[in-house]
């Protein structure tokens, strides 16, 4: 009989381990977070590349304190994620909440030109850069996010000609060039509140799709762009919720469009273009 009892009592014990272990895992306050890259487009075709070397990302939580989702060497070509494309920088958990602030420390930059020439802008890039996460990231216990760094390359590879002075955005002529300078320009935004625009840019008179058109929306008071590809289109995403205009130029001097789109959370509004 007592046998029987201490055994029962051994059972009971190591049913009680297995529930409270099964309770620890089941209270988490933690959420998971997906760190993205993407950029607006580079409409300089002479410029091969455009890489930037992400030290270190922090989230700054609601008491104040920066929270690290990545440390290490992320290096990225911005020229090739446009129109959508993204690159994971990490995924990693943290503390359930809403995080307003991101903190993105760089440890290099650098541009390649289709001539051969390279522009090593380190010494401009390394630092530190405060952005502000709007929508702000929320991050729910046990559930699933993604913040979305957007790099406008156009803006932080800033392309100089003689004299220092800083050459236009659309500018076509490598000749042009004679220094480059490094000036970080972000957005960042919780993916999952945000929706995507996309659509073509086509010749009205000819009916074919037009490439490198440059194609505009204003969110936030910031402007943001994209880049047709060779098929005429085009892609934003990370797009606050809301109403907005939609802006195509092209790059040949054609007469420019443009219409008016509204774009839902987790949606994607579509919208094309006909220029002449």
């Amino acid at each position: 009989m007592k046998t029987l009892i201490k055994k029962i009592a051994i059972l009971a014990l190591v049913t009680g381990i297995f529930i409270s272990c099964n309770n620890d895992e089941t209270t988490t306050t933690q959420g998971n977070v997906k760190v993205s890259i993407t950029d607006a487009p580079f409409p300089f075709a002479f410029a091969t590349e455009a890489n930037v070397s992400v030290a270190k990302v922090e989230l700054k939580d609601a008491n104040g304190n920066y929270i690290t989702v990545f440390e290490g060497n992320g290096n990225y070509n911005m020229v090739g994620l446009t129109n959508g494309t993204t690159a994971q920088v990490n995924a990693t958990s943290i503390e359930a909440g809403t995080y307003n602030k991101a903190r993105v420390t760089l440890s290099g930059a650098s541009t390649h030109l289709s001539n051969g020439t390279v522009y090593d802008l380190t010494a401009d890039a390394s630092g530190s850069y405060i952005i502000a996460i709007a929508p702000a990231l929320v991050v729910e216990q046990g559930g699933q996010s993604e913040i979305l760094f957007d790099l406008d390359i156009s803006n932080s590879f800033q392309f100089k000609g003689f004299g220092g002075i800083q050459l236009p955005v659309w500018i076509s002529s490598i000749a042009s060039v004679h220094g480059c300078r490094f000036n970080a320009d972000f957005r960042a935004v919780d993916l999952d509140q945000t929706g995507t625009i996309s659509g073509t840019v086509n010749n009205e008179i000819t009916a074919e799709h037009v490439a490198n058109a440059h194609v505009t929306v204003t969110v936030a008071g910031e402007e943001i762009s994209a880049q047709t590809d060779a098929s005429g289109n085009f892609t934003f995403i990370g797009v606050r919720e809301g109403t907005y205009t939609v802006s195509a130029q092209t790059a040949d001097g054609l007469n420019g469009a443009s219409g008016t789109i509204t774009v839902a959370a987790n949606g994607t509004a579509s919208c094309s273009f006909l220029v002449n």
